[in-house]
């Protein structure tokens, strides 16, 4: 009897922990095969040869809030940009359900400046979300940023990247 109260303990352990690593995006499956990152949502650029003179984007502040997601962009270049296109992409949920696609346009876009913006409704659901935010101007690299979070009914809770 003992026997089996160590390896349930041990299981249930086990279980806890792969969840929480797979929560904070450590463990990620490929078709059922675990694989392990140490840096979940590094995709933006780090380059320190950006273009002097030249707009530079990135994306902050990813939120989740009642059935939508808002994230800021920020001009941290020398000059204003011009034409910036965004667009946010939610996909996941039980049984992949969720699909979502935002797009606009920020006519410009001054130094130092941030603007939010904003996804349309979501759709009532459950599950784990996949957000990915993608903002570029004409000339420039376009700027990737994801992000996970979780939907309950009508929030978006635990937004990470």
């Amino acid at each position: 009897m003992k026997k089996r109260t160590i390896a349930a303990i041990i299981i249930v352990v086990l279980l806890l922990l792969s969840g929480g690593l797979y929560w904070l995006g450590y463990l990620t499956f490929q078709d059922f095969v675990p694989s392990f990152t140490t840096n979940p949502g590094e995709t933006q650029p780090k380059s320190p040869d950006a273009n002097e003179g030249a707009p530079r984007l990135v994306v902050e502040n990813i939120r989740g809030r009642i059935n939508k997601i808002s994230a800021d962009i920020k001009n941290t270049g020398d000059k204003d940009a011009e034409s910036v296109n965004w667009s946010i992409s939610v996909t996941g949920g039980i049984l992949k359900r969720i699909d979502l696609r935002s797009t606009g346009t920020i006519s410009t876009l001054s130094t130092q400046s941030t603007t939010a913006v904003m996804t349309d409704r979501i759709p009532l659901g459950i599950g784990r979300l996949q957000i990915t935010i993608t903002v570029e101007y004409p000339g420039g690299e376009p700027v990737t940023q994801t992000a996970r979070g979780f939907k309950l009914l009508f929030f978006v809770v635990g937004v990470r990247i």
